[in-house]
Order: structure tokens, then C-alpha cells, then sequence
């Protein structure tokens, strides 16, 4: 009775496999059939797609005083972002500016005209004149540089002259150096602030 009745047990289940999976062919799982769905999908999507690549930009500066920055480096490094369907791929890397940047010269001959403004301070005390008459302006000629130092020609209305100046800025600095006036030929000392062009 025993052996009959799993006879028809194992019968019955014989035909509801045949029911789902006919002859020759394989059956597969639903939810290994949806695995199997997905990689099909991933792999016509692999074929027809084209990867999408995403570079950060590159961004470089040299300012007034050539002083180079330029982005890419640490602590935010650059960056290359590739998609493809449903890969992802972030690379990082360093980005290293190399400027060929001429220094300027600390030292030399140069040409560099100036104007300036000073004052003659033995005309009103040495030789009588009026306090006004110290004042003098003109034209210098910057020939000779050493760092913020230089030496200058100094052609003024009343007088003319070398001496030495200093750079307080790019365009603007202070002068002293001797002088000999146009009217009498005297002596001076002459004390200055000039302007660069």
C-alpha cells in the first residue's frame, strides 16, 4: 500500500514538471530568470552605449607678481569621472605646473625715466633766497640698479645733479644727492620724491 501510494505521489509530480518544463528544454527559476533578464540588458547597453568621461577643469593664474596657482592639487585633487550603463569609476591624480618664468634682475644697467619734486635746502640757507626757492622739480634718469636701490641723473628747473635713490613702491620712491644750481652755479644738496613712468 505503502510503495502505491508513492508511486502516485512521484507520478503526480512527474507530470506537473512536465507541465512546466517540456521536453529537451531547461527550466529555469523566476528569480534566476530576472538575473539572467538584468546581465542581458547590461550587455546590450555595454554594446550600443558609448562611456561618458568627465574631466575637472585645469585652472592656472600667474598674478602681478608672478606668482603662479593652479588647481588640481592638494587637498582637492583632480579628478576623472567615467559612467558606462552601470559602471561607475572615479581616478584622482595631481596636477604639477611647471612656469618657466623669467626672475627679474636684482642688479644692472637699465632705463628707467622718473619725475620728481625736491628741494634745495642751502639755497634758502646758504645763499639768501627765499624759502620758496629751494623748490625744485624735474626729470631724473634711473641707469643703474642694485635690488630697490639706484643711481640717478636728476635735471631740474633749478638745478642739476646725481644721487642715489630707493624703490618704496613699483612707481614711487625717494631720492637724495647733490645738486649745482643753474643760477650762480651753487652748490647743493638735493632731497627728493620721485614717480617712475
Amino acid at each position: 500500500m505503502r510503495s502505491v501510494l508513492g508511486l502516485t505521489v512521484f507520478l503526480m509530480g512527474s507530470v506537473a514538471h512536465a507541465e512546466e518544463c517540456a521536453q529537451g528544454s531547461t527550466c529555469v527559476p523566476p528569480e534566476d530568470m530576472k538575473v539572467f533578464v538584468q546581465l542581458l540588458k547590461e550587455k546590450k547597453c555595454l554594446q550600443t552605449e558609448v562611456p561618458s568621461f568627465e574631466l575637472d577643469p585645469i585652472t592656472i593664474i600667474v598674478d602681478e607678481k608672478q606668482r603662479v596657482f593652479f588647481s588640481g592639487a592638494d587637498p582637492n585633487p583632480y579628478q576623472l569621472k567615467m559612467k558606462w550603463c552601470s559602471y561607475e569609476a572615479v581616478g584622482t591624480g595631481k596636477v604639477k605646473v611647471v612656469a618657466a618664468m623669467k626672475e627679474p634682475e636684482t642688479w644692472g644697467f637699465r632705463f628707467r625715466p622718473k619725475a620728481y619734486l625736491g628741494y634745495l635746502p642751502l639755497e634758502p640757507i646758504a645763499y639768501d633766497k627765499e624759502p620758496v626757492g629751494g623748490v625744485d622739480a624735474g626729470l631724473m634718469l634711473d641707469f643703474f640698479h642694485v635690488q630697490f636701490a639706484n643711481v640717478d641723473l636728476a635735471v631740474g628747473f633749478r638745478s642739476f645733479g646725481l644721487g642715489a635713490g630707493v624703490d618704496i613702491t613699483q612707481n614711487f620712491g625717494a631720492y637724495a644727492g647733490y645738486g649745482m644750481g643753474w643760477n650762480g652755479w651753487n652748490h647743493n644738496l638735493n632731497a627728493a620724491l620721485w614717480f617712475a613712468f
